[in-house]
């Protein structure tokens, strides 16, 4: 097996897919028309997962969902030219358009805050580089430029930096730029380190690693002071993907048999199950305004496609204040 074909079936592994409608711990509420099934948490709040809808409708895989900042597109990589490439489609599935063009794989896109690029993975020079391109596709660069093969680019919210995964001697590392690919910070190395995604205040980032002994999501501060565990569960738990208030992070885990969208509170607590169905879901992404999660499932052609859930998350009475919220009670923690 090829180094090319040996990733795929690890990615496939560790969960390339999506799907599911569900209903985590907790007891069912009644909530306003149109949304779907309800759970609530130990405070009493109450989330309605709405309808799923499929954006994508290929005999390929299409993967990787990232929002646009405004909230109109969705830029995915997907191998329906024969190799993957990047797209672009408008967040209700219509408009697909091609961004790249090249024989080697494009993949892993992620845009810049200001909407006028996309980060992404590129094997065109010989290793896989983190590169930029204009949202309109045009001026693809390297940012990385080394022997060295990088992956999950991530764009802080504030637009000055990307976090990003890179492996040397086989060890992965999550590393942060400057968006212009200068001044590279190591920020921590451990085995299975994966799949930086920024807090909106871009000063923290959640990410999976295997460090403890099994797949679990952890936070650490972008100046390197502070690294915590927010998951502790015998399965795997992957892909953190922060709510853009800062509040929850959604995440793929296998810990109910199968792999389903979960969320959980910032601080790690409050986890419940969101999508639940016999295909796998995974590959979570936030919409800016925090009402969609977009995903990747095998639900429909065993293949992966892009899906779209409606969420909604609805308290009762005043609402709740910023230093009362689990982002701010994490904020306060990391602060000591």
């Amino acid at each position: 097996m090829n180094y090319r074909s040996l990733l795929i079936a690890c990615l496939a592994t560790l969960g390339l897919a999506v799907t599911g409608w569900g209903q985590a711990d907790g007891t069912d509420v009644e909530l306003p028309a149109g949304i779907g099934q309800a759970v609530t948490n130990s405070g009493g709040e109450a989330w309605g997962v709405g309808a799923i809808r499929r954006l994508t409708n290929d005999s390929d895989w299409d993967w990787k969902p990232s929002w646009s900042p405004d909230g109109t597109q969705i830029a995915f990589s997907s191998s329906r030219a024969g190799n993957y490439e990047i797209y672009v489609m408008d967040s209700d599935g219509s408009n697909p358009r091609r961004l790249t063009d090249h024989p080697a794989e494009d993949w892993f896109p992620s845009w810049s805050p200001d909407g006028r690029h996309i980060a992404y993975v590129s094997g065109r020079d010989g290793n896989y580089a983190i590169y930029v391109i204009g949202s309109d596709g045009s001026n693809p660069r390297n940012l990385t430029n080394d022997s060295y093969r990088h992956y999950y680019p991530s764009w802080s919210p504030d637009g000055r930096h990307i976090a990003f995964v890179t492996m040397r001697n086989s060890i992965p590392a999550i590393y942060m730029m400057d968006s212009d690919g200068s001044n590279r910070l190591l920020l921590t190395i451990a085995s299975g380190v994966w799949s930086p995604s920024w807090s909106p205040d871009s000063q923290y980032i959640a990410f999976q690693s295997g460090r403890d002994g099994n797949d679990e999501i952890y936070v650490l501060s972008s100046d390197r002071h502070y690294r915590r565990r927010l998951t502790d569960h015998p399965a795997w738990d992957l892909r953190p993907s922060w709510s853009p208030d800062g509040r929850y992070i959604a995440f793929e885990s296998n810990r109910d048999g199968n792999w389903e969208i979960y969320v959980m509170d910032s601080d790690g607590s409050n986890p419940r199950r969101l999508t639940d169905h016999p295909a796998e879901d995974k590959y979570p992404s936030w919409s800016p305004d925090g009402r969609y999660i977009a995903f990747q499932s095998s639900r429909d052609h065993g293949n992966y496609e892009i899906y779209v859930m409606d969420i909604a998350s609805y308290t009762g009475g005043e609402p709740t204040a910023a230093a009362e919220t689990s982002w701010g009670r994490i904020k306060s923690l990391l602060s000591h």
